[in-house]
């Protein structure tokens, strides 16, 4: 079986406004959801966020997707949980390097690749230690090729001192009394152009 978008219609029978689709094919109209890949994960890991380079990919947030049409609009967006120092940033990888693609870059592209400069931000939180945050996130891109790719956010200290993120987990323990352990989740979706 094979996908066909409207914009592959050429050359297919027509009789009036009927299209005939070839039988074991299947036809996605622009806007129409192509597919849909997710992740869940309860894993208490951490990751490093330093204060310079590119971050560090939270790859237990992993979306991989392999698109069925280079065109197509690609929908990412993650609700994680965890604890991170409020001086940080979170940054998008894609195969786990930093997006840097003008009009869909991972971090603010105005203000350039600095270490202060993310996509997003961690909340502000007087109390590093024992409550975690919730942090939501959508990112969207053109696939631009039909091979397999993996969007992940990243992590990153937005000012001279390292940083570690803690991820659905508090700081001080992976989970008792008062200390909160929680599950993080992604979707993304191809959606057809």
């Amino acid at each position: 079986m094979s996908e066909i978008s409207l914009g592959q219609l050429k050359g297919l029978p027509a009789n009036g406004n009927t299209i005939t689709i070839p039988t074991g094919h299947k036809l996605y109209a622009p806007g129409s959801v192509v597919q849909v890949q997710k992740v869940r994960t309860e894993a208490r890991n951490t990751y490093s966020a330093p204060t310079t380079g590119n971050g560090t990919t939270i790859t237990d947030l992993n979306l991989t997707i392999t698109p069925k049409f280079s065109n197509s609009l690609l929908i990412a967006q993650w609700m994680f949980n965890g604890e991170l120092h409020h001086d940080s940033v979170i940054l998008i990888h894609r195969d786990g390097s930093l997006i840097t693609t003008s009009g869909e870059a991972g971090f603010n592209a105005t203000a350039g690749n600095s270490r202060w400069s993310g996509f997003s931000y961690s909340p502000y939180d007087t109390d590093v230690n024992s409550t975690p945050q919730n942090m939501f996130i959508q990112y969207f891109a053109t696939a631009g090729s039909v091979s397999s790719m993996t969007f992940a956010p990243a992590v990153r200290a937005s000012d001279g001192t390292a940083k570690t993120f803690y991820l659905n987990r508090a700081v001080a323990t992976t989970g008792q009394d008062g200390q909160e352990v929680s599950v993080s989740t992604g979707i993304i979706w191809e959606i057809a152009q």
